[in-house]
């Protein structure tokens, strides 16, 4: 267990997925107490017996991000359960195409509420009490950002959660709170299973979860705002 995050509380958005699972059980070795957000109970139930398999526990509970209106209230539920909170931890997104000439706009607004919305409103409620002792963190994990044709809403949350991102930065550094996006490539999760793809050569969940923990045991005097992670070799299938 390492002595630096022993006790240390976080909110882990999309907690039920694959690396929102990783990283709750990594974190979970390292002795930090973790509220589980997510949609599914069962998913969320998973989570908490990994994490109290790895020796601390995770609380879950069950929450839609698209709630907009609600997420003051579960934030605060979440840091009254802890006892506090260190570090906010945004694994939830969703992904939607479409050429911007047919896009469905009701789509379009669904995505940016899951994937932008939702996340500075988390980091509005979330971020004052993270500021109150140092050597907090706000991560979010993104995507690569690449065009191609129907991917105009993929490419603008993207681009939007670097830019805000890069803004919250700038906003809480001198509280000794770090700010990080993750940006992988392929990740081996149900969001990025095809058959053209090897699942065995994507990012794996683990990976995320060693790269949040980079994150979290960097010294003081640093801070990485910004990782782009792909996989080693190209997970495409050979035809």
């Amino acid at each position: 267990m390492n002595g630096c995050l022993a006790g240390k509380k976080a909110l882990i958005i999309g907690a039920g997925g694959g690396m929102g699972k990783s990283i709750s059980a990594t974190l979970a070795k390292e002795g930090v107490t973790s509220v589980l957000l997510g949609r599914s109970e069962t998913s969320l139930a998973e989570t908490a017996d990994a994490c109290a398999k790895q020796g601390t526990p995770g609380v879950p509970l069950t929450f839609d991000i698209a709630q907009l209106g609600s997420i003051e209230k579960i934030v605060s539920e979440a840091t009254d359960t802890l006892g506090g909170l260190n570090f906010l931890i945004n694994c939830a997104g969703v992904y939607a195409g479409g050429a911007a000439h047919e896009v469905d706009l009701d789509t379009w607004d669904k995505k940016l509420d899951i994937n932008l919305k939702a996340h500075y409103y988390f980091i509005r409620y979330a971020a004052p009490t993270i500021n109150k002792n140092p050597g907090g963190a706000i991560i979010k994990i993104g995507s690569v950002a690449s065009s191609y044709p129907g991917g105009g809403m993929h490419l603008l949350s993207t681009y939007a959660q670097n830019g805000y991102m890069n803004a919250v930065f700038e906003d809480v550094r001198e509280y000794g709170t770090k700010v990080c996006i993750i940006r992988p490539g392929f990740v081996n999760t149900q969001m990025s299973r095809s058959d053209s793809l090897n699942s065995d050569l994507m990012i794996q969940p683990d990976d995320i979860a060693h790269t949040v923990l980079y994150i979290l045991t960097m010294s003081e005097t640093g801070c990485p705002t910004e990782i782009v992670m792909l996989p080693q070799k190209s997970p495409y299938r050979a035809d």
